[in-house]
């Protein structure tokens, strides 16, 4: 997962492209977990965040719930 979120954002991608890189590239090996659909969105966003802004972790508040579901929808605003 690090490897592959630290790819993405060296790339200039992203949450919304590299949570989708990172899901498809994980889901063959780890996709019949039960909680793998469940977890990958808050791993793959606190990855992002150490890989990008924040070093370390955030406090996860509704907003900031609201706001990841929002852009890895893909929805605006």
């Amino acid at each position: 997962m690090w490897a592959s979120v630290q790819a993405g954002v060296a790339a200039g991608k992203d949450l919304n492209a590299v949570y989708q890189d990172t899901y498809a590239a994980l889901k063959p090996k780890y996709g019949h977990w039960v909680i793998f659909d469940h977890c990958m969105p808050f791993d793959v966003t606190r990855c992002y965040d150490e890989a990008t802004q924040y070093r370390d972790p955030r406090v996860w508040t509704a907003e900031r719930d609201r706001q990841m579901w929002k852009t890895l929808e893909g929805i605006e605003g």
